[in-house]
């Protein structure tokens, strides 16, 4: 794995980053999952090239190589972007948001004005959604924000299996999986995606800890006043992210359907990616 190029955003913290695609492509900030990293846009680098993209993938604070920020939310995120794509020179860019990237690409879209496209795949809702949501979502969401401590302990585990029993990691990420996020796990693609989650606890289970149950939260803004930059692309079978979800969110955003396809949780972005690249650029 190679070291991740870095930009110290306002507060001092290292922010890390890798890129795929062109050079000189046009620019798309992609935003994982949680558990997730920057590892994950390697799948797309081919991609990315053949449509003349330049893929950002940044590592969120205290996930792979960017330093951890406590009491972060929402709109710190869009401020680390903001620094980032001033630090690139980028006057204009889109969004991808896989997952729990979801909101922190709707946040962007809402923040910042050089944001032209927000793509949000497979994403969770906000917590007026909160009824469509898994049952399992809904009560480890409400236990984690309840019981100080709960989230740490939970995801420090997780992160002592990523680095060090990385066979029951690899189990507990496909545990519940769909059928066609099954047949991605079994493919080379799966070691790929298992990689990524894995890369989220390099630094211990902080970051991860921190952010879940922050998405539980509100999320400081109306995702219908930016609803012109946003699309929703989702799973029929989702099962960690129920479609209804989607349908929730899309509900309450003028002009704004969702692009619903016949795949898991992770085999959305991975089947479908030329398609969502194209979403977010032209």
């Amino acid at each position: 794995m190679t070291e991740p190029e870095t930009v110290v955003v306002g507060d001092g913290r290292r922010l890390a980053y890798e890129e795929y695609g062109r050079a000189d492509g046009r620019p798309v900030v992609c935003l994982h999952g949680n558990p997730g990293s920057r590892l994950l846009w390697s799948l797309f680098d081919e991609t990315a090239q053949h449509h003349d993209a330049r893929l950002i993938a940044p590592d969120r604070p205290g996930f792979g190589a960017s330093d951890f920020r406590p009491d972060r939310d929402l709109l710190d995120w869009a401020d680390d972007v903001r620094t980032l794509a001033k630090m690139l020179d980028l006057d204009t860019l889109s969004v991808v948001g896989f997952s729990a990237g979801g909101p922190h690409a709707a946040a962007c879209a809402h923040e910042l004005d050089r944001v032209e496209r927000a793509v949000l795949v497979s994403s969770p809702g906000p917590p007026e959604t909160r009824q469509y949501a898994t049952a399992s979502n809904r009560r480890l969401t409400a236990a984690t924000r309840s019981v100080p401590g709960l989230s740490r302990g939970l995801f420090g585990l997780t992160g002592w299996l990523a680095r060090h029993w990385l066979g029951r990691f690899r189990e507990t990420i496909e545990s519940g999986a769909s059928a066609p996020d099954r047949e991605l796990f079994a493919a080379p693609d799966g070691t790929v995606v298992v990689a990524d989650a894995a890369e989220a606890f390099a630094q211990g289970g902080r970051g991860p800890a921190h952010e879940f149950p922050m998405l539980g939260e509100p999320w400081g803004f109306d995702p219908a006043d930016c609803a012109r930059q946003l699309s929703l692309w989702h799973g029929r079978q989702d099962e960690r992210v129920p479609l209804r979800v989607a349908q929730a969110v899309a509900s309450r955003l003028p002009d704004t359907d969702v692009t619903v396809v016949d795949a898991g949780h992770y085999s959305t972005l991975v089947e479908q990616f030329e398609s969502i690249l194209l979403d977010a650029v032209e």
